[in-house]
């Protein structure tokens, strides 16, 4: 088969949510599970993030990939492709015998060759709390979902979301759970993990979370939490690993606001290799967020052996499985109680590391990759 995959958000945004850092996971397990198929990364990339590109080409190997990019300015980016409504991915479709052409939620779908297609849709955020997304960019989401032969998502919730807003029939969605790197996502010694983080916090005891939004993230609501848990005398701090500086400073502001700044510590920039030793450092991972597609902070955690509390809605309760507790995002008493129960109860906690443990072995890259494999196949049956 010759495969030709949207760069996309996934690849080349400039937001480093968790889909760029799982998107070139996901295509190397692809090139290792059938390296007999040929497999083109194709889309435009604004200049500025040209860097990205050549990054992303030497991590995946151009031995293994093709690459065909064009650079474009944003300017023309956004007059093409949602004035005009013309795929910029058009001109390489037609000069290559595509067997399949599988597009993710941040692009395009072809719209003049025809080709089997198939379309990634991670989450429907935009539609589930639409009063967080104030610019238009998805807008066209709903149209490629439409067209494409098969939708594939990461979640059963995300599958229920597309089944009601967008009225997709159920057999069109095809649900392949997404991986996580257990090369790197591992266990790391509690004081192993301590000692190296002297070098980034100043405390030894603390809870977790990672942010790359304020609101849908819900971190607000998660810092009236902290603050409660201080006044009922935790001695844990609250350590915040955040997407951007920017977002270090809200964050920060808000804490202050709230009285709290002396118990909140933000990092940024942490490396991806470094993650699993704040994750076995921490005391507890809570992730309240309002909505995920399918939430990998949490599965990152339980893989390096954190108890985990999440929230209760979208994908989160069918991620986690038995091995977290689930609160309402909604809910500061139920979250405060859940929390303060959890650090006090050491037999609790083992548990929950144990479980989380065998509840990560149900995810891989190579199953994600193997299932998507037999989605192309059936769409050239």
């Amino acid at each position: 088969m010759k495969i030709c995959i949207d760069a996309g958000m996934g690849l080349i945004s400039s937001e480093k949510g968790g889909i760029y850092y799982l998107t070139p996971q996901f295509l190397y397990a692809l090139y290792n599970v059938a390296p007999e198929n040929q497999y083109i990364i194709s889309g435009y990339f604004i200049k500025k993030y040209r860097s990205r590109i050549k990054h992303i080409q030497e991590l995946l190997g151009t031995d293994r990939f093709s690459f065909k990019f064009l650079p474009l300015p944003s300017k023309i980016v956004n007059l093409v492709e949602t004035k005009i409504k013309f795929p910029l991915i058009e001109p390489f479709l037609n000069k290559e015998n595509i067997s399949v052409y599988h597009g993710f939620s941040g692009g395009y779908l072809p719209y003049f060759k025809k080709i089997k297609t198939a379309y990634t849709i991670y989450d429907l955020s935009f539609e589930v709390i639409p009063e967080l997304f104030k610019d238009t960019r998805f807008k066209h989401v709903r149209n490629s979902a439409t067209r494409a032969d098969v939708i594939i998502t990461s979640s059963f919730s995300t599958k229920n979301d597309l089944i009601r807003f967008y009225n997709i029939p159920e057999n069109k969605i095809t649900v392949t759970y997404l991986g996580v790197n257990k090369n790197i996502f591992k266990p790391v010694e509690k004081k192993t993990a301590r000692e190296f983080l002297k070098k980034y916090i100043p405390f030894e005891k603390y809870i977790l979370t990672v942010a790359t939004s304020i609101k849908r993230k819900n971190i607000p609501f998660l810092l009236d939490v902290f603050k409660i848990l201080k006044e009922k005398g935790i001695e844990e701090k609250l350590l915040i690993i955040a997407g951007t500086d920017y977002l270090k400073d809200e964050i920060l502001k808000l804490a202050t606001e709230k009285k709290i700044e002396r118990d909140v510590f933000c990092l940024t920039e942490v490396p991806v290799e470094k993650l699993p030793i704040f994750y076995s450092g921490a005391e507890l991972f809570v992730f309240l967020s309002l909505y995920e597609g399918f939430g990998l902070p949490v599965l990152e955690a339980m893989s390096c052996g954190c108890p985990v509390i999440t929230s209760n809605v979208s994908s989160l309760p069918e991620i986690v499985g038995e091995a977290g507790i689930t609160v309402s995002p909604y809910s500061i008493e139920q979250s405060y109680t859940t929390i303060l129960n959890t650090l006090s109860n050491e037999n609790l906690k083992s548990d929950m590391r144990r479980k989380g443990i065998i509840q990560v072995s149900k995810f891989s890259w190579e199953n994600c990759a193997k299932e998507t494999l037999e989605v192309y196949k059936s769409l050239l049956c």
